[in-house]
């Protein structure tokens, strides 16, 4: 009997289900979030306990990217729709368009196949570097003049690694992979690269600046950044 879902903070969204007939615990990753089983007269209160112990585990054993017929992907300009198609079984298929795109996965794939998790990846990012210019790059000129600076210019780039770069003529690159992120994470980038305009380098001046923009977030959102669980393989 399911009881509900839960929020971990190592874990994240948690599914909880008691088995009536069963004497132990057990979890397991399950279209991206955990499934937990607990046997029945397991108490709320302890549920969190269990999950702190099994963290380590479930951690280490994490599926690195992997999708599910029916999965949505909800990020701030553009949610992605993931399902099965039989009209062209061995394709993969996507439509670009805001505020909703989609992948259509074709009945030959399978969907627990680290090939299919890669195709689908490749038509996620294929669908983002077409929907960023319109979206990425009005967002990003309007923070900068919510916070008084003007780039020279904006660029969309197809780097995977380097989410944003600024040149010494002040125009602005962003990755198109920034649609994967939530707003906090979304902006991080942009004013980090908006304080290089101030301070090339990454001495104390700019981390100054840089707070200054983020409302004393910095470190916090380099933190979540760095543990960011990216929807998407970054090349």
């Amino acid at each position: 009997m399911a009881i509900g879902e839960l929020q971990h903070a190592a874990l994240g969204k948690v599914s909880v289900t008691v088995r009536n007939n069963s004497r132990y615990v057990s979890a397991r990753w399950k279209k991206g979030i955990v499934s937990l089983n607990v046997p029945q007269g397991v108490r709320i209160i302890d549920l969190h306990r269990i999950l702190d112990d099994l963290t380590p585990r479930l951690l280490a054993n994490r599926p690195k990217v992997s999708y599910y017929d029916g999965m949505e992907l909800m990020f701030p300009f553009v949610d992605f729709v993931i399902r099965r198609q039989g009209f062209a079984p061995s394709k993969i298929l996507g439509t670009a368009s805001v505020p909703v795109s989609s992948v259509e996965v074709g009945s030959d794939f399978d969907f627990d196949s680290e090939q299919t998790s890669l195709a689908i990846s490749d038509m996620l990012c294929k669908i983002a570097r077409k929907v960023a210019p319109k979206v990425l790059v009005p967002h990003a000129r309007q923070l900068a003049s919510d916070i008084g600076r003007s780039p020279m210019g904006w660029t969309i780039s197809s780097g995977h690694r380097i989410l944003g770069q600024c040149t010494g003529r002040g125009i602005i690159s962003l990755s198109y992979v920034l649609l994967f992120l939530p707003d906090d994470l979304r902006d991080y980038v942009i004013c980090h690269e908006l304080a290089h305009l101030s301070e090339m380098n990454h001495g104390p001046g700019f981390h100054q600046l840089l707070d200054s923009y983020l409302g004393g977030r910095e470190s916090e959102l380099v933190k979540k950044l760095n543990t960011y669980r990216w929807p998407v393989f970054r090349k």
